[in-house]
């Protein structure tokens, strides 16, 4: 049987039978009977009875995945209210083991423990990969990260993206089975006879001044420059909102992004990481939440979006997947895009401009699942971190049998 992956979607909007109708497409294209689903969807379902519909398909196998402001496969980006993809995948080579801890934003820290207690116990000698879809709008994801690995082996890639909805700032859904959790973690440990190969990139150039973050905690920055954080954001919209709901509403128009320069060993990706506030504002201190830690003493710039550069250097990760594994077909392919990189970048043409490239490298008829994240999760030189405004694009990858044999 080797590992196979196949991929069904579904754009109906009872909840049930778009389930259930994406998962049955995706067991249709293969022979036995699936180890995990992996299932991306966006918010204009019931969430519960959407998973309900993907079980009785396959009932007994495992369920993973998140909320997506839209979802992604082999055909392209949908990004509508009413979508679900479902990955069915069956492997005699790999195991799939999935997690889920609650509370993210009471600490996410002990989230991380908790989370990396869960898969310490499942006692797998040949981890290769950590999939982590925690929810994109409530916790640190930074300190989730650390805390995670604090506990597992540092050559054990994080890979994932932050649940979305359909940029109305409210939940996020986590799915572990017939749960869909808010302000929770989801996760798959894969193992066994496969390997991971990641590439990243976002496609972003510096504007203007440095800047710096001059008072900074709990993933709340408090001032730059020694001004509230909220007053140095108002500088770069084109109006000058007064609350946070007025923030809200023009980060979706315009979506200013700042970015956090790198360490100089971490540059190969490039010089900066991106980051961008969510619209949380403590509106009498002007703190502004970031997910991903902004640390105090931090060296920001704005941000300047290029369509160009986003079109190739998504090609770019393609390729340089390919290079590395030369002309071996992936088992499936996942791709974690953010969701200011969709429709609201580059309207219909999100296909043509973003994800075809990559097809066109990798191969067109691929099983191929994604979706538009709150943000990315993806490794820079062992060190997991969260990105935003990014593309994350892994293939896994069965190990031949030689290359097995010498690895044993």
């Amino acid at each position: 049987m080797s590992t196979i992956g196949a991929v069904g979607k579904s754009t109906r909007r009872t909840p049930f039978d778009a389930g259930r109708e994406a998962a049955t497409l995706a067991c249709e294209e293969l022979n036995h009977g699936p180890n995990l689903f992996l299932v991306f969807a966006t918010a204009g379902y019931d969430q519960a009875e959407l998973l309900s519909g993907v079980r009785s398909a396959s009932r007994g196998t495992a369920i993973s995945g998140c909320s997506g402001e839209g979802v992604i496969t082999q055909t392209g980006s949908d990004e509508v209210s009413h979508a679900v993809a479902v990955m069915a995948i069956a492997s005699d080579r790999a195991t799939f083991d999935s997690f889920q801890v609650g509370d993210l934003s009471k600490d996410a820290r002990r989230c991380g423990d908790l989370l990396a207690s869960q898969i310490e116990a499942v006692h797998r000698r040949d981890p290769k990969c950590l999939l982590l879809f925690p929810d994109g709008r409530t916790g640190n994801v930074t300190e989730l990260l650390a805390s995670l690995q604090a506990h597992l082996p540092h050559s054990l890639p994080i890979v994932g993206g932050a649940a979305a909805e359909l940029f109305r700032w409210g939940k996020t859904y986590q799915y572990l089975n017939d749960r869909a959790a808010s302000d929770a973690v989801s996760a798959v440990l894969i193992s066994g006879h496969v390997m991971v190969r990641t590439s990243l990139r976002h496609g972003c150039t510096p504007l203007g001044s440095p800047r710096v973050v001059t008072r900074a905690e709990d993933g709340w920055v408090r001032t730059i420059d020694d001004i509230p954080a909220f007053t140095a954001y108002m500088e770069y919209l084109e109006t000058s909102p007064n609350s946070a709901l007025a923030l809200k509403a023009q980060f979706e128009a315009i979506q200013p992004i700042f970015g956090e320069e790198l360490p100089p060993d971490q540059r190969r990706y490039g010089r900066y990481i991106l980051r961008l506030p969510l619209g949380s504002v403590d509106e009498e201190t002007g703190a502004l939440f970031f997910s991903a830690s902004l640390r105090q003493g931090a060296k920001i710039q704005l941000m300047r979006r290029d369509r160009d550069l986003f079109r190739s250097s998504a090609r770019d990760c393609a390729k340089e997947i390919a290079a590395d594994q030369g002309n071996q077909r992936p088992a499936f392919v996942l791709q974690f895009d953010c969701a200011g990189r969709g429709r609201v970048m580059f309207g219909d043409q999100t296909n043509e401009s973003i994800i075809t490239p990559m097809q066109e490298v990798l191969g067109r008829d691929l099983p191929w699942i994604g979706f538009h994240t709150y943000g990315e999760i993806a490794p820079l030189n062992e060190q997991a971190v969260f990105h935003q405004f990014t593309v994350v694009l892994s293939a896994i990858y069965e190990v031949e049998e030689a290359h097995r044999r010498n690895v044993e």
